[in-house]
């Protein structure tokens, strides 16, 4: 039996948030600061007021786009393989993205990031089981032209990997690069198999900037799914308690999925989070409180309310240091995160609060994530697992259980978790391999796992993607 899904509300609960959420989109409703974005949706039948660039959504409006959004789809990597279906109810696990500091292999200092930092981390990706999705890691730091860094970014990934591509830009010209730069390195059809996805953000409280609308209409047009992303912040740009943050998520990421079903009927969309809640004796923002975790549960309710494919961010620490801190706001978070049935999760290799990514974080957060994942399969309970006749033929003070045929047939089935960077055994056996703690173990994985490209582009498919991006510079 797997694990039972995590909950935090109950049916009442998000109906109550849900029925909150009906009347602030109606009665207050949202601001959208694009002129021409307005007028389509005036011309669609919302309710507009041009003047205070205000958008009210009423109930059926809001009902009409969530029943045209697709419960699932398939993706499929670089090559054209399929990979996974988006929504299956199997969380699936993205790398990155969009930090800006990289802690460097070998001096241990975090330093601002480089493209070579993506390409080294695209390398280790394509090698990780537990690692579904490529999201981009690092706005790198060390390009000409400032404007082009996610696109240098995008490139370097989809040179070094095959897995699904996952990126996020506010700016139009970006967005629009990005996914050319994605459909030029994709082997198979854009127009009807999906291998980008992307994200994009309303600015809470409650309004639309300029740019995104235009990136949002470019995103949905070109046919890439689209992760409608808020990013509220407890007690600063939501109210403090975490019902009124889910509520303005909601609110947030609901005008967001109308406003892309009114553009394109049938557009695939998710519904995303990425709030932030507040400590209030610093003013910091908090990714891995233990808070944050809560709402990654409630907000895969209400996804799963909406029939909607959801998004959230974990595995999620606020510490810039590789510490026990990380380890367990990382654990909590992405357990969280899995255990609640979140169908795309997004961080992995991150910390710092979402600004630093390593890559020996990247080998760690995989290896939580094969940890959460065995937890949430749960126990396999047949009589071949439960072994009666095994038991009564060994019998009391028996032995045998060691060569057994049953033990070999199960010894590598999935029911016991190898790790790889775990210390197991005895204090003289660890120190005699040189008494490496769990960063170590993790720096020389990262650096054999990233030595080399194993699944090259080809040189046509890497020359289209350097004049998409010598025409963005150009």
């Amino acid at each position: 039996m797997k694990l039972s899904r995590f909950e935090v509300l109950s049916e009442e609960d998000v109906k109550q948030i849900h029925e909150a959420t009906l009347d602030i989109l109606a009665d207050c409703g949202v601001k959208v600061l694009n002129r021409r974005m307005l007028e389509f949706l005036a011309g669609k039948g919302l309710s507009v007021d041009l003047e205070k660039q205000i958008v009210r959504f009423s109930k059926a409006s809001i009902e009409d786009a969530l029943s045209k959004v697709p419960k699932t789809f398939d993706v499929y990597d670089r090559e054209g393989k399929f990979v996974f279906t988006l929504g299956d109810g199997t969380p699936r696990i993205a790398a990155g993205h969009n930090a800006v500091f990289w802690v460097d292999s070998e001096t241990g200092e975090t330093r601002p990031s480089r493209v070579s930092d993506v390409e080294t981390f695209a390398r280790i990706c394509d090698k990780l089981e537990n690692i579904d999705v490529l999201g981009i890691p690092v706005m790198p730091q060390d390009v000409p032209n400032p404007r082009a860094t996610l696109i240098h970014a995008v490139k370097a990934c989809v040179e070094n990997s095959t897995k699904p591509i996952y990126f996020s830009t506010d700016k139009p010209d970006v967005n629009r690069a990005c996914i050319e730069l994605v459909r030029a390195a994709f082997k198979g059809d854009m127009s009807s198999q999906v291998y980008g996805m992307s994200q994009l953000s309303p600015t809470s409280p409650l309004f639309w900037e300029e740019s995104v609308c235009e990136a949002l209409e470019d995103t949905v047009k070109m046919g890439v799914p689209l992760a409608i992303l808020p990013e509220p912040n407890a007690g600063v740009s939501a109210p403090y308690t975490l019902a009124g943050l889910l509520t303005m998520n909601n609110a947030e990421c609901l005008s967001g999925i109308v406003i892309s079903q009114l553009i394109q009927p049938g557009a695939k969309v998710l519904y995303a989070n990425s709030w932030t809640t507040t400590d209030m004796r610093t003013g910091a923002a908090l990714v891995g409180s233990i808070e944050t975790s809560i709402c990654r549960i409630a907000g895969a309710q209400l996804a799963k309310f909406y029939q909607v494919p959801c998004h959230t961010t974990a595995p999620n620490s606020d510490n810039h240091a590789h510490d026990e801190q990380n380890s367990w706001e990382k654990t909590f978070s992405q357990l969280c995160s899995i255990a609640a049935g979140n169908d795309l999760i997004v961080n992995c290799g991150m910390f710092a609060t979402g600004m630093t990514c390593s890559n020996e974080q990247l080998i760690m957060d995989d290896e939580i994530t094969a940890m959460c994942r065995r937890l949430v399969q749960g126990i396999s309970v047949t009589r071949d697992t439960i072994a009666v006749d095994l038991i009564k033929q060994i019998g009391p003070q028996g032995e045998g259980y060691l060569t057994a045929e049953h033990t070999f047939t199960h010894l590598r089935s999935g029911e016991h978790l190898i790790p790889r960077l775990a210390v197991r055994g005895p204090y003289a056996s660890w120190k005699s391999a040189g008494a490496k703690d769990t960063y170590e173990i993790a720096k020389e994985w990262a650096r054999k796992l990233g030595a080399d490209v194993t699944t090259p582009l080809d040189s046509d498919r890497r020359a289209k993607l350097e004049e998409i991006l010598n025409s963005f510079n150009s």
